[in-house]
């Protein structure tokens, strides 16, 4: 997935965590002198923290001459997510990866071009919905941290990182301790 593990953070898992997952953008783990604010220790650092390390300009910035691109999650991963199955090698997974590739010819394909109506024709609602969705940049991601991967959010009143209580995005200090 395009945010495996992204963010800053610690596994609710770890001794002195309680089981409370600790999940946080870059500037705010840096803003924090990169420490675990539940167990005091140092966090686990996520690709966008180096990404942040080492950029000379604003996030988003984008030149004038930029070459366009897309930014798109593998198949397998939108199918399990629309059908809510956690293993990506499940049979009914590869089923419906199996028959959107044998109607449309390869994973791109899937992934690109036919429009909403030519998915509905032969898949689920939901995995077609999602298709189109990452093909035009509107997934929605809680990104990963410490070894937990990224998933996508199929609805938003359930905005959570995997398996943890605790919501993504900036927290206050105060938000680690009323779990």
């Amino acid at each position: 997935m395009d945010v495996k593990y992204h963010y800053d953070g610690h596994r609710g898992d770890r001794q002195g965590h309680g089981g409370v997952d600790v999940c946080m953008h870059p500037k705010e783990a840096m803003m924090r002198g990169n420490i675990c604010p539940v167990c005091r220790k140092k966090m686990t650092i996520g690709v966008q923290h180096r990404v942040e390390e080492l950029a000379d300009r604003a996030e988003g910035f984008t030149p004038d001459d930029h070459i366009p691109f897309k930014k798109i999650i593998p198949l397998v991963e939108l199918i399990s997510s629309a059908l809510r199955i956690d293993n990506l090698h499940a049979q009914r997974v590869r089923e419906e990866y199996d028959h959107l590739i044998n109607r449309f010819g390869n994973e791109y394909a899937v992934l690109l071009e036919p429009p909403l109506e030519g998915l509905l024709e032969v898949t689920h609602p939901k995995v077609a919905e999602l298709i189109i969705l990452n093909r035009e940049g509107r997934l929605k991601i809680n990104p990963g941290f410490d070894g937990i991967y990224g998933k996508i959010i199929l609805d938003e009143s359930r905005e959570k990182v995997a398996g943890s209580g605790l919501k993504v995005g900036q927290q206050s200090l105060d938000s680690y301790f009323k779990q």
